[in-house]
């Protein structure tokens, strides 16, 4: 087993833990990011209510997708290229939030919610046409989110926008040949929907 393998066994089993411990409280709820299947990215995560306005949330995303990268040096795209191509795309991204509901239903309606992440991928060479055999991409970052939650019996739809800071701690630069990944070093939009499915307590 890799060890990006036990990486997100390890964080599976941690959101698998918090579920267990919480089940006996408001909640949780297990949740699903929908829009990340667009781009090949599988999101298993929790809510726990903690308060009529308060809640804590994890998502383990684990990222599984072919692309075409390019790798450059320096900061931008047109610097000398160190190598690119096809490659098979491995990663894992970790998502702790803190969520603010202003209304009176607890876990519904409109929140803000503050965001970290941290993140690593390994690109794996399917027709690399020169440079380097492997590379990596690490990166860390925050987001601020604006988002409504609506409860449909047990399950419950989530949607939400804001912006994302990210930054890049590869040692190489580069770009993916599509609009989805990598985040994009710096300040930028961001919007989903999630589906969730409330395991434990009433809402």
């Amino acid at each position: 087993m890799t060890n990006m393998n036990k990486n997100f066994s390890i964080l599976l089993i941690m959101v698998t833990v918090l579920t267990v411990q919480t089940t006996a409280q408001i909640g949780p709820v297990i949740r699903t990011n929908l829009t990340g299947l667009l781009a090949g990215r599988y999101s298993l995560g929790t809510e726990l209510v903690l308060s009529d306005q308060f809640s804590l949330g994890l998502d383990v995303d684990y990222i599984a997708r072919n692309t075409s990268v390019i790798f450059y040096r320096g900061g931008r795209p047109g610097e000398p290229l160190f190598g690119g191509g096809d490659t098979q795309k491995r990663g894992v991204i970790l998502e702790p939030q803190i969520r603010w509901y202003p209304g009176k239903t607890a876990g519904q309606g409109t929140y803000v919610t503050i965001s970290g992440f941290l993140g690593y991928s390994r690109y794996t060479p399917v027709d690399w046409f020169w440079g380097y055999d492997r590379k990596g991409w690490r990166g860390r970052g925050g987001s601020f989110q604006l988002g409504y939650q609506r409860r449909v019996k047990r399950f419950l739809l989530d949607a939400y926008m804001g912006g994302t800071w990210t930054k890049d701690q590869s040692i190489m630069s580069f770009f993916e040949d599509d609009a989805w990944f990598p985040q994009r070093p710096g300040l930028r939009m961001s919007a989903g929907l999630r589906l969730g499915f409330n395991a434990g307590g009433d809402l």
